[in-house]
């Protein structure tokens, strides 16, 4: 099992890259006087056929042509036994949005953890797509894009010449 719920979101997200997405969003909402904590990641992806929709839920069904596909089952368990629940939804042709939803007080909720890592891991590895992030907790929200495309190898670019310029690669 993933040990903090960042890493879900991380294992959606290059899913989707994966599958062809050239825009994600991923929203964070953390909500204490709801004690409510929802993951929530969107992508412009081709989308699945209905059947693979019903399927997505089951450990044993994947499209990558190993033996398991284990995020979204696994991170579907994880809500169920904090008190929430996984919605997909899919349309062939126009994207996929998974929303997770949790007991935010829930003694056995995973945490959040590294949500900045996830997205740097994101948007350095792949510069060419566009990811918007959105986190609100108690009301204050935080936001964040990517601006993908060549406008993204440019940023890339520019880290890495400017961490060269540290001794670092």
């Amino acid at each position: 099992m993933m040990e903090d719920l960042s890493l879900h979101v991380l294992d959606i997200a290059e899913n989707a890259v994966a599958a062809g997405a050239r825009r994600v969003a991923v929203s964070v909402l953390e909500d204490a006087r709801r004690d409510l904590l929802v993951l929530r990641v969107a992508d412009d992806g081709p989308g699945m056929t209905k059947r693979d929709v019903r399927r997505a839920l089951d450990p044993f069904f994947t499209t990558k042509g190993k033996r398991t596909g284990l995020g979204l089952p696994l991170l579907a368990q994880a809500a169920e036994q904090c008190g929430g629940g996984l919605t997909l939804r899919s349309l062939r042709g126009g994207g996929t949005t998974v929303v997770a939803r949790f007991r935010a007080g829930h003694v056995d909720r995973p945490p959040l953890t590294n949500m900045a890592g996830t997205l740097e891991v994101l948007v350095l590895g792949h510069p060419e797509i566009a990811f918007r992030y959105r986190h609100t907790r108690d009301g204050r929200t935080f936001r964040f894009s990517s601006p993908g495309g060549s406008r993204g190898l440019e940023v890339r670019a520019a880290l890495e010449r400017g961490l060269g310029r540290l001794g670092r690669t």
